[in-house]
């Protein structure tokens, strides 16, 4: 279990804010976390305007905000097209940060990120099959945008749907024609 905020402390004794262990866009991972750790949820968020800023691009479908049974569902006919840019896109970071030697930095956001989202999107019913499916689908999301937000070029596609998920909605993708979004839980 891990507390919010969390301070690193190095062998030596010193002390550093998670952002700054993470180094280069370390501050960007650190205010994703920030806003899933914000039980508030005080920000405002537009949901149909970030849903239509897919991590593949921007998608100009009618918005759909489904019940959570609905929207699983929906996510079975997500359009296979999109999905695999979009998992190309999730991708691509990945390998840059490990060619740029960030591997430690990379892993170490990724589990912080999973270990505090996996708290924070944990559904209150265990036998509650949708709300895991939907748990786990942002928690995927949020490690997309982790990724991105430390390869540090201001390019990051899945930081409107990380909002999304930091307020409790899963946006789920195009599916029959509309974008789907499941309403917050």
């Amino acid at each position: 279990m891990a507390t919010w905020p969390l301070v690193v402390v190095g062998s030596d004794g010193s002390r550093l804010a998670l952002g700054q262990a993470l180094g280069p866009g370390g501050h960007w991972v650190e205010l994703l976390l920030d806003a899933l750790m914000d039980d508030d949820a005080s920000t405002p968020v537009e949901p149909e305007r970030l849903a239509g800023q897919t991590p593949a691009g921007q998608l100009n479908l009618p918005v759909s905000v489904l019940a959570l049974p609905d929207a699983v569902e929906a996510a079975a006919s997500v359009d296979p097209a999109w999905l695999a840019v979009v998992e190309d896109r999730r991708s691509a970071p990945r390998r840059a940060l490990l060619e740029a030697g960030r591997a430690h930095e990379l892993e170490a956001a990724l589990h912080v990120t999973m270990l505090l989202g996996a708290e924070q999107l944990d559904p209150d019913d265990d036998a509650d099959v949708d709300a895991h499916v939907a748990s786990g689908a942002m928690l995927w999301i949020l490690g997309g945008a982790v990724a991105w937000a430390l390869t540090a070029t201001g390019d990051t596609p899945f930081a409107p749907w990380a909002a999304l998920v930091a307020h409790r909605r899963w946006p789920v993708g195009p599916s029959g024609g509309r974008l789907v979004l499941s309403g917050p839980r």
